[in-house]
């Protein structure tokens, strides 16, 4: 038996000479919004829908409440699903769309009426019952999708890309809803998405994938303050990352000196894969970096200067050849021009040596 509400164990996936997913576990609390984060092709979506019961997978088991559903069919596991396509009904209305599952399921007419009311009322769709889907915007048709995965009130609920279809400022409005939908019913949510922002914004913890096995399972905070990896890193957050020609570490900081003979001191240490030919690499955050006076810090060519309205972004070049770049305020940068010449410095704290 489990202490977990949901249970991920050695899950592995393979097809042919392929290993989509690689021994994932993962231990999920009832009430929780857990989402897969990672590139395309990384093991996200196919542990997704081994959970909901798509595919079977090549070993491993997942458990919910303690036991095993891997030989559940999906229609059975009473797992809710919503995807980047709407898959609603064209031929049935808002309201008949969100009633589907609760009919399947031969509930009484009665409570059919009064789940779907409550249903339209949670993504807030009152008074759109009798419209059909193709009169419906994109954000609509998701709220309406959302909607009918809920009526059921199912234990778990899997969302696979479902605003990826959608523009900015509209997935932007819908996270908020489905944050607050998350808040207001207490299901457990599992979400894919390769953008992290949409993650930061939305989840309890991150699980992050790469190459079909979990690198690290944290909350937003976590994995931006302290990456586990390189590949981490670079993908939670913005960064830059610079190699260098020698590296010394004493416990868990580090000294490093670049190829341009600048020295940095006190850097926290991860030993992890660097950059092939490479001692090490420093990753340092565009919001750390700031300018420094003539002779301190790092000597740098500005490449160019970016104005973005309550910001604005610079991208230099080093001595050797690599791009870092910045993200500060417009007063801080003011004067700066491409080919100029400058310093810039970061706070060690603030940036990790990987070696």
């Amino acid at each position: 038996m489990s202490d977990s509400f949901l249970s991920i164990r050695r899950l592995r996936q393979v097809y042919g000479s392929v290993v989509a997913v690689d021994e994932v576990s993962l231990e999920i609390p009832e009430g929780e919004f857990l989402t897969f984060l990672g590139p395309s092709g990384s093991g996200k979506s196919t542990t997704l829908y081994a959970l909901a019961g798509f595919n079977e997978p090549t070993s491993g088991d997942i458990l919910l409440r303690g036991g095993s559903i891997l030989s559940t069919p999906s229609h059975k596991r009473n797992i809710g699903m919503v995807f980047q396509r709407y898959t609603l009904f064209p031929h049935l209305s808002v309201r008949e769309n969100v009633a589907f599952p609760l009919r399947v399921r031969k509930r009484p007419e009665a409570e059919v009426a009064a789940r779907v009311d409550r249903m339209l009322a949670l993504v807030r769709l009152e008074g759109y019952g009798e419209r059909m889907p193709g009169h419906l915007s994109g954000g609509q048709q998701q709220r309406v999708a959302l909607a009918r995965a809920l009526a059921y009130d199912p234990p778990v609920l899997l969302m696979d890309e479902p605003l990826s279809a959608l523009d900015k400022k509209l997935r932007e409005e819908i996270q908020i809803e489905i944050r607050r939908i998350h808040r207001e019913t207490g299901v457990t949510i599992l979400y894919v998405t390769h953008d992290q922002e949409e993650a930061l914004r939305l989840s309890d913890r991150i699980a992050v994938f790469n190459h079909g096995r979990i690198e690290q399972v944290g909350s937003g905070r976590d994995l931006y303050h302290n990456p586990a990896t390189r590949f981490v890193a670079s993908f939670i957050g913005d960064s830059s990352f610079l190699d260098v020609a020698e590296a010394k570490v004493a416990g868990e900081r580090g000294r490093v000196v670049f190829p341009d003979g600048t020295v940095v001191a006190d850097l926290r240490v991860h030993r992890s894969a660097a950059a092939a030919g490479a001692a090490g690499q420093v990753m340092v955050r565009p919001q750390s970096l700031r300018l420094a006076g003539q002779g301190e810090g790092l000597p740098v060519r500005v490449l160019d200067v970016t104005f973005l309205g309550d910001s604005s972004t610079v991208q230099f070049r080093t001595g050797w050849g690599q791009e870092i770049w910045m993200r500060a305020g417009a007063g801080a940068i003011s004067g700066l021009a491409a080919d100029g010449a400058c310093h810039v410095t970061w706070n060690p704290a603030e940036s990790h040596l990987f070696l």
